[in-house]
């Protein structure tokens, strides 16, 4: 007599970090979808075709996961119902090479994250496999930015000479008198989060110009105004310093009037980048030791979970936002 197999059910960390993951991958094809149609730069082109794949590979993998597990597979973004299709140019070349670059950013670090969620094996092996692809992708993307010198390194710092300890209590200063120079780490995250806020001004300003939904169009507009305060009060901070932050990269935006995408797929991109945002405003508040930087990191977040929310119930008057797994109501 045969032994029996255990069936493991997924956990709920599992089934809610598949979930965003195949959700965020359908983001990914979209995006794709668009720029293959439009992309000029032939170097660009190679790479947005290996993004493209790597988005349909992903789809393919947790869509049969859900098959077998009998989970219901979310609607998701269907680049057939949410991209425009022959749409004119919205964007330029570098931006579409930069949000790849985001996008591995924010891959690696969510991946990386729903692999030390998972207990069982196969989804283990599943998000190890999604970190090497998108991790190659990152190299080569970076590698294409660096020689084509669009490539934004973020600030340097001379290297430290000595081993020092802190004697006093000016570390912590920042309301009144002198204030001191940034700490490195201080400068990676203000320039981390001014760089994503200029992003998200470009992708503002261009959803707004194409939006058919009067109401969405202002969204966006806000959106574009307050990426355009908080990155103006981050420079600030760092150029008291006297750190450079280099050039901006290209943030060109056609005079296209015709949409590329849904405003229901658009409305969704904002509110991850603002979740993002509001993410790397709180690891900037943890490793920040001067007072007044860790007041602004906490208005940026208050403003932020406002534009957040309001962009939820935009989303859920017009019933564009799909419910994620929860737990099921126990009768009482």
């Amino acid at each position: 007599m045969s032994e029996k197999v255990e069936i493991i059910k997924l956990t709920s960390a599992e089934i809610s970090t598949l979930w965003s993951t195949y959700l965020n991958v359908n983001v990914v094809n979209c995006f794709m979808t668009h720029y293959l149609e439009t992309c000029n730069d032939p170097d660009i082109l190679e790479i947005l075709k290996e993004t493209n794949h790597f988005a349909e590979k992903h789809q393919n993998e947790i869509e049969q996961l859900f098959l077998k597990e009998k989970i219901a597979i979310p609607n998701g973004f269907n680049a057939n119902e949410h991209v425009v299709s022959n749409a004119p140019k919205l964007f330029s070349d570098v931006f579409y090479i930069t949000s790849v670059l985001q996008m591995c950013k924010f891959g690696i670090t969510s991946h990386t994250a729903s692999f030390t969620l998972a207990a069982r094996e196969d989804i283990r092996v599943l998000f190890k496999d999604l970190i090497d692809d998108v991790s190659h992708l990152y190299n080569r993307v970076v590698n294409c930015m660096q020689e084509k010198g669009i490539y934004i390194r973020l600030p340097a710092m001379n290297y430290p000479s000595k081993v020092d300890y802190i004697n006093n209590e000016n570390i912590l200063t920042g309301w009144f008198g002198k204030k001191r120079p940034l700490l490195g780490i201080e400068v990676t995250h203000l320039s981390s989060n001014g760089y994503q806020n200029d992003m998200g001004k470009v992708l503002c300003t261009g959803f707004s110009q194409v939006a058919q939904d009067r109401e969405v169009k202002d969204y966006f507009l806000r959106g574009k105004k307050l990426c355009k305060s908080i990155s103006a009060s981050i420079y600030e901070v760092i150029e008291e310093s006297e750190v450079s932050t280099g050039m901006p990269w290209d943030q060109s935006i056609t005079n296209a009037e015709v949409a590329p995408f849904s405003d229901q797929f658009m409305l969704y991109i904002i509110g991850i980048l603002s979740a993002l945002g509001i993410t790397g405003y709180g690891a900037g508040i943890s490793t920040s030791l001067r007072r007044d930087v860790g007041a602004m990191y906490a208005n940026f977040i208050a403003k932020t979970v406002a534009f957040v929310e309001d962009g939820i119930n935009l989303m859920i008057d017009r019933e564009w936002m799909e419910q994620p797994p929860k737990i099921m109501e126990q009768e009482k």
